[in-house]
């Protein structure tokens, strides 16, 4: 039986793709394949009688082509800061077995799943490519799995190596919200 949860986050998401990123509007990797890291900071949610105020991780994906022709690969990272409790609970909602959009749908692409590392998490909000400063433009989709309106900018610069994952981009597609995610998807 699924479990009742639900969280606001600060969100940060990027990719290898650039800027812009066409995944984001039903367009195919211009890479031909999909690299993502996606960075969650809790303000204030439960997953159950679990409180996750505070908690801090990231997901690492990859996928050989499109994400919707699957074969990708997955790993859930929690800052050590969280319980185990804490970990359990992000664990259950990334599976997707209790609902929630984007975390109901991704799992079923994956054709692996790493296992759960603690790592720190720490990231730094992102800025106008061309003149440094904090960026303005948004993308607004009404039906999106990830979030419904996000500031459009790039990541300058995202370094992952860890097994499967062998992400180094500079200047490529980021985006940055406040999103409230429940079993239901965004809000």
């Amino acid at each position: 039986m699924a479990t009742k949860w639900g969280f606001e986050t600060e969100y940060i998401q990027s990719c290898n793709c650039t800027y812009g990123c066409p995944c984001n509007f039903n367009g195919y990797p211009d890479k031909g394949h999909c690299e993502a890291f996606v960075g969650y900071k809790i303000r204030n949610g439960k997953f159950g009688d679990t409180k996750l105020d505070g908690v801090k991780f990231a997901l690492a994906f990859w996928w050989p082509k499109a994400i919707h022709e699957g074969g990708g690969t997955a790993r859930l990272y929690v800052d050590p800061a969280a319980t185990d409790a804490q970990v359990h609970a992000l664990e259950e909602i990334a599976s997707g077995k209790h609902g929630g959009g984007v975390w109901e749908i991704f799992p079923k692409t994956f054709a692996k799943a790493l296992p759960t590392k603690r790592a720190k998490i720490g990231w730094k909000y992102i800025e106008n490519p061309v003149t440094g400063e904090k960026f303005v433009g948004e993308v607004v989709l009404p039906t999106g799995i990830n979030f419904r309106r996000s500031v459009v900018s790039r990541i300058k610069k995202l370094v992952l190596h860890d097994a499967d994952f062998q992400f180094d981009h500079k200047n490529t597609a980021g985006f940055t919200t406040v999103i409230k995610f429940t079993e239901k998807g965004p809000a």
